[in-house]
């Protein structure tokens, strides 16, 4: 009986032990530490996935060894586990793994059997070089970001709060231009893609200007019917057309008399129209429609177009000698894609105008900024501005995070170069990519089944996969 017994008792602790070790295996898996399971006697029983990542050594140089063993072969500076087995307690210390020379913190913790003797010592290794590496990452997102705002602030300053901010070669080009011409009369002709941000050089122009204190008019060719164009430039006098009222209209280009005209979307203006600018660009008159007097105006001329002036002329659809009369001062806009370092500055700006009109405090977190410097902006500074105010009003958390911001634009749009940064790791740039896969494939078929068959995994990978990027399903 008492053999028996025995038995019974030892099968009951073997199992006690089998299902605590499964269960620190279980959770150990899922972590990135490395987990290490000695028996009482120093022989290692088991180790995670995480242990093998960290110290660079496969399970079969592991399990079965003598802790001792190990530190003959030099694999570890120190093992905890030896010491906790002698002192019966919690222990921790600084290791350095030799073939890969990382520095790790590991701590060894007693387990005990029913009778109060040590079992086994599980040991926790957490990589201090990695831990480095996201603290010294995260300093230098930290300084970047207190970086652009610095600039945003001084730029600002620097430049009697312009609206045309940036700090990339062709921004600091572009202002130099316009401070170079903003005293002059000389015709600016301002190029660039659908909102660049045209108008707000013109306005720059303008604002530097001697004539500053004189009016600003805009004129968007596009925007007027061609048969109401020419009266709106030019006024009409009384009596000009049929059934109209008995009375003089003051055209636009005489309204901007001793000021700045724009001439937006000068590529759709009628080609019957173009000479009568060409005209007036010549001569600084203009008659009214139904008139006989010319007037002598004293009006700076800005033009601006989306359009490949170059290309209309070769197509007939734009006087060759009125692009020449434009083009005297050219200020090209690239887009903002192909100047990606005044995207913070830019995302800066407006989150400071959009906090403070709906009352808020949010932030960017570093992620975020990437993405939306990595975004491809087929809208460009105006989709920009649009998407910061969509984010903030979205947001109800502290930080805009690059998942706010993958969820409000197209991904498809957001360059591969995201994900291969030299400032990340190969694992977060391989976790991103997926949570990018996965997202979008969710999204699409919403259901963990069939974006299994769509990938070619099994739905437990995908469901695994989901809980462990912080994808919600």
């Amino acid at each position: 009986m008492k053999m028996e017994r025995k038995i019974k008792e030892l099968e009951k602790e073997n199992k006690f032990h089998k299902e605590r070790a499964l269960t620190a295996l279980e959770l150990g898996d899922a972590v990135s530490d490395g987990i290490c399971i000695v028996d009482s006697q120093g022989v290692v029983t088991e180790i995670n996935k995480g242990y093998t990542e960290i110290t660079g050594i496969c399970r079969e140089e592991i399990v079965g060894r003598h802790i001792q063993d190990m530190l003959d072969r030099k694999y570890f500076t120190s093992a905890v586990s030896l010491e906790v087995l002698k002192s019966k307690k919690k222990i921790s210390a600084i290791s350095i793994i030799k073939n890969n020379n990382k520095k790790v913190l590991i701590t060894g913790n007693p387990f005990v059997d029913q009778k109060g003797n040590i079992s086994q010592v599980i040991t926790v290794m957490r990589d201090f070089t990695e831990i480095n590496s996201l603290r010294e990452r995260l300093e230098k997102a930290e300084n970047e970001n207190k970086k652009y705002l610095s600039e945003l602030r001084y730029i600002r300053d620097s430049q009697n709060e312009s609206e045309f901010l940036g700090n990339s070669l062709d921004a600091r080009k572009i202002r130099q231009t316009i401070n170079q011409v903003a005293k002059t009369d000389a015709t600016v002709l301002i190029t660039g893609e659908t909102g660049v941000g045209k108008e707000i050089i013109s306005r720059e122009v303008y604002k530097n200007s001697n004539r500053s204190d004189g009016p600003y008019i805009k004129i968007n060719c596009a925007a007027i019917p061609e048969t109401l164009l020419e009266s709106e430039l030019f006024g009409y006098e009384k009596g000009a057309f049929t059934g109209a009222l008995q009375k003089e209209k003051i055209g636009l280009l005489e309204m901007g008399h001793k000021g700045t005209v724009l001439l937006d979307e000068i590529g759709e203006m009628p080609m019957q129209l173009q000479s009568k600018i060409l005209r007036f660009l010549q001569e600084r008159e203009i008659t009214r429609v139904g008139g006989t007097i010319p007037k002598l105006l004293d009006v700076r001329i800005i033009a601006a177009t989306n359009q490949n002036l170059l290309e209309q002329i070769k197509q007939g659809k734009f006087r060759e000698d009125l692009y020449y009369r434009l083009n005297v001062i050219p200020i090209t806009i690239p887009p903002i894609r192909d100047r990606k370092e005044d995207i913070r500055i830019l995302a800066y700006k407006f989150l400071e105008v959009f906090n403070k009109r709906y009352k808020k405090n949010l932030e960017f977190d570093e992620a975020a900024l990437q993405a939306l410097e990595y975004y491809n902006w087929p809208g460009n500074v105006r989709e920009l501005e649009n998407t910061i105010e969509r984010l903030v009003i979205i947001t109800n958390e502290e930080f805009i995070t690059m998942d706010c911001v993958m969820n409000t634009l197209s991904t498809d749009k957001i360059s591969i170069d995201l994900f291969t940064k030299d400032d990340i790791t190969l694992k977060e740039a391989i976790d991103m990519l997926e949570k990018n896969i996965i997202e979008k494939a969710f999204r699409k078929h919403g259901s963990t089944y069939k974006v299994a068959e769509i990938l070619g995994v099994s739905q437990s990978t995908v469901v695994r996969k989901m809980q462990a990027l912080g994808i919600e399903n």
